[in-house]
């Protein structure tokens, strides 16, 4: 560094005056932002721009009210932003800073660059999952600066370094501020183009689960006041980001929330059992309401609502190999996550997506298949996949009449059954054991029998409805 730039950053009062002349002296700004360019790598000028209100004096050319700027001007401002965010010990600071006035997307935009890429963003409109912009915010946001700007300078010209920070009401998005949005990601806009090219899924990842599972625990308690939407909504992102990007599946795994979402599973049915006085007796069938007419028809509360959102992201994340396993760990107090499943094939709405969660937790791939194989045999999950092929009129075990089930599900339903009972016989350390249950029992033989006319039919329904 030339020693004339050494001398000013070595006096904290020269970067600070530079800053206030983009304010004060016009015909000068260009040379003034060639010189903080130029300074911008330096702490000294990150923490100014930061701490001092330095990003408001340029954010005020960037975003100008009246005065005639020119392009070159603004894009050099843009820039001068961009390189003050990179720096790497207080550039985190300007960009905590310049995110109260932006959103995620444009400060994204500042940090790439280049200048000329951010006065074109601010000028037209955008509607993206990541941003959500318009003329009419920046003309909202230029004005706040330009005020904020005049009341800054003249606190400094009293002759006192001002320790400044953004005011609470300070910001350009107003127009948004009712909107879900999670890691600067609008949840609405993206489930509606879910294929959208993120900047960084991980972190909208990470940001969804944490946000779900704390707003499913807040539905926990009645004094607080829950959008009782939010958990369903955030589910839904959290499927169609898996869907869309399966590989970040994995990516759960690692990070340790599965034995958060089973045990939010398990929680939730213990919490609508509770609620509704139901009796674990066997009985698989959910409450039913009596229309006028006289027909049953299933009804659904938002506490059932919650806990079938939990079983579809549960559902999603079966399809890891790593998050299978994962749900397989166990310890003391925790649940397990087989006689979970076992006990939501009975849930409304539910069945299915519990009966196609317990096949792709016992793939052949999963490295603690044996484990779960052994909670559904200590649970008579094998009975009761046996009792739902019992069609036959006064089955011992006949399960799937009480299920009130469409033709589309029990079709389904059957091939699942089918299916798991394939699995659990086929190979693995209780193999033989699942073998002698099948042989000992008389639906067994008819089943596999009657799978056959099934199959060809179910498998092509049986995306479809898991989709929905």
């Amino acid at each position: 560094m030339p020693p004339c730039l050494e001398a000013m950053v070595a006096d904290g009062s020269s970067l600070l005056l530079l800053l206030q002349m983009l304010h004060s002296a016009p015909s000068c700004r260009e040379g003034i932002l060639h010189v903080l360019y130029a300074l911008a790598s330096t702490p000294e000028l990150a923490w100014a721009a930061a701490k001092h209100g330095g990003v408001v004096y340029i954010l005020e050319l960037l975003l100008p009210l009246q005065e005639e700027i020119s392009l070159q001007q603004r894009a050099a401002a843009a820039s001068l932003l961009g390189k003050l965010v990179g720096q790497p010990m207080h550039g985190p600071r300007v960009a905590i800073t310049l995110a109260r006035f932006l959103p995620d997307g444009l400060v994204s935009v500042i940090r790439d660059g280049p200048g000329e890429a951010v006065v074109i963003a601010l000028e037209q409109t955008t509607e993206t999952p990541e941003l959500v912009w318009t003329p009419a915010m920046t003309t909202s946001l230029a004005a706040q600066i330009a005020t904020m700007a005049a009341d800054l300078y003249q606190e400094q010209m009293k002759g006192r370094v001002v320790d400044w920070d953004v005011p609470e009401h300070a910001s350009g998005q107003q127009e948004m501020g009712d909107e879900p949005q999670v890691g600067g990601i609008y949840i609405r806009l993206f489930l509606k183009d879910p294929k959208f090219p993120l900047r960084n899924p991980k972190r909208f990842l990470e940001g969804l689960l944490d946000q779900y599972l704390t707003s499913i625990a807040a539905t926990h308690y009645e004094t607080q006041a829950v959008d009782p939407e939010l958990p369903l909504l955030l589910s839904a992102a959290l499927v169609s980001l898996l869907r869309v990007h399966p590989a970040l599946a994995d990516h759960v795994g690692y990070l340790g929330y599965v034995p958060k979402l089973v045990a939010a599973v398990a929680y939730e049915g213990r919490r609508e059992t509770m609620a509704s006085g139901e009796v674990n007796n066997g009985n698989y069938v959910d409450r039913a309401e009596e229309s006028d007419d006289g027909s049953s028809q299933p009804t659904q509360t938002p506490r059932e609502r919650v806990r079938l959102s939990c079983l579809r992201v549960l559902h999603q994340l079966a399809a890891s190999t790593i998050c299978a396993e994962a749900m397989a760990a166990t310890s003391v107090g925790t649940p397990q996550v087989v006689p979970l499943l076992m006990k939501a094939i009975g849930w409304q709405g539910g069945s299915i997506l519990a009966m196609e969660t317990l096949k792709r937790v016992v793939v052949a791939g999963n490295r603690a298949r044996d484990a779960l194989v052994a909670q559904g045999l200590k649970v008579g999950l094998v009975e009761v996949l046996l009792g739902l092929l019992d069609w036959r009129a006064g089955g011992r075990n006949g399960l799937c009449s009480q299920m009130k089930w469409n033709e589309s599900e029990a079709s389904i339903g059957r091939v699942l059954a089918i299916e798991e009972l394939h699995a659990f016989a086929t190979e693995g350390a209780y193999c033989t054991k699942v073998r002698d249950l099948l042989n000992s029992s008389d639906v067994s033989p008819y089943a596999y029998l009657y799978s056959t006319l099934l199959v060809a039919v179910a498998t092509r329904q049986q995306n479809n409805y898991l989709v929905h």
